[in-house]
């Protein structure tokens, strides 16, 4: 089994939609959630607790299907919407700034 990547709070989450999980084991990190019994709409609430617990919008990146979706495959979707878009405030090819400032650039 490998080991968990994931915090105790992603945890805690996965552990309240998760009705057959064990209260004495941690989800497996490539076991499908469908073993612990997600289904679809399980599977929408703990996109919106996730949501609230972390301030990121997950709408669009949960493709996988719930029958193959993993622990580890959950926790690598919510860990890229926590990753800063580094390069989101460069200027265009037009020479037009985007929004904010890149975190590398003191002003």
């Amino acid at each position: 089994m490998a080991q968990r990547p994931w915090n105790a709070r992603f945890e805690t989450i996965l552990r309240q939609g998760l009705p057959s999980l064990d209260k004495d084991k941690a989800p497996a990190v490539d076991v499908p959630l469908e073993a612990y019994g997600l289904d679809s709409m399980s599977l929408i609430g703990i996109v919106v607790a996730l949501e609230s617990a972390y301030c990121v919008s997950l709408a669009g990146q949960v493709a996988v299907p719930v029958r193959t979706l993993t622990a580890g495959h959950l926790w690598g979707i919510v860990s890229a919407a926590l990753q800063p878009a580094w390069d989101a405030d460069r200027q265009s090819p037009a020479g037009s700034a985007t929004r904010g400032q890149t975190p590398w650039i003191m002003a």
